[in-house]
């Protein structure tokens, strides 16, 4: 396994290699993945942290081996390497829009990944994403709270009852949502309505609603529609959005935001 000198790659896609790399010789140690990438140790165990909550790695001391369950059937694996470098870029707008000690709800999905892989901010984080909780649990300065509820193997979301009924009770500063599609006829959607009714409590609990969504969402319709653009302050997407669509967002009152690829 060689050194991999000078590469340069986002969390999102150097966690795909490092499955594949586990897939392939079954154990490798955080030690020789942190050479492999020219990383740090702490890098690679964040890493591992994220595969091992999605149960796609089993971690182990020192180092990491391939679930033998085998690939899980998840969509939420499936959507990690779609559109990384855009996820990536999203992920760091967003964060950087976090206020020391703010209180903020993270929606469960790979986007909102992106914003807590970027999240260094003193803040309570609520979340009903348990790979979010995750990564973040044990952070200096971050307060995680996480909903409660049933787990939805798809997407590692928590969902029903109990997390509408967390949700009710809170009165936070902003809320970073994700998505499964957008468009300007049909508002915000998704492919399930237990998850659309969490949302719609994510929304009604924040002051203000962050949208984070990359540009290949755009004129998706799904199943379900769980809010309209004037309940959603900020779009915060990429540069593939086109300038037409960008003009009739901001027409319905919604702030646009493009995160630079660079």
């Amino acid at each position: 396994m060689e050194r991999e000198k000078g590469i340069s790659r986002s969390s999102s896609e150097r966690q795909q290699e490092i499955r594949f790399m586990l897939n392939e010789h079954g154990h490798l140690s955080v030690l020789q993945l942190a050479q492999h990438f020219d990383v740090s140790e702490m890098t690679i165990r964040r890493d591992l942290k994220v595969l091992s909550s999605t149960g796609i790695i089993t971690r182990e001391y020192g180092g990491a081996t391939y679930s033998t369950s085998g690939q899980p059937n998840s969509i939420f694996f499936n959507r990690l390497g779609e559109a990384e470098r855009e996820k990536t870029a999203i992920g760091k707008l967003a964060a950087s829009l976090i206020q020391s000690g703010e209180s903020i709800i993270l929606d469960a999905g790979t986007t909102t990944l992106a914003v807590a892989q970027n999240l260094t901010q003193n803040c309570t984080v609520i979340t009903n994403s348990l790979p979010i909780a995750t990564i973040l649990t044990g952070q200096k300065g971050i307060n995680v709270l996480v909903t409660g509820g049933e787990v939805r193997e798809s997407t590692y979301a928590l969902v029903g009852q109990i997390a509408h009924s967390t949700l009710k009770a809170f009165n936070v500063d902003k809320l970073f949502l994700g998505v499964t599609g957008f468009s300007l006829e049909r508002g915000l959607t998704t492919t399930n309505l237990l998850e659309s009714e969490v949302k719609q409590a994510m929304i009604h609990a924040s002051k203000e609603v962050i949208l984070v969504a990359h540009s290949l969402k755009f004129e998706k319709v799904y199943y379900h529609t769980f809010a309209d653009w004037y309940q959603i302050n900020t779009l915060i997407t990429d540069s593939g959005i086109s300038p037409n669509a960008k003009t009739e967002l901001e027409k319905k009152g919604t702030n646009i935001l493009v995160a630079s690829l660079e």
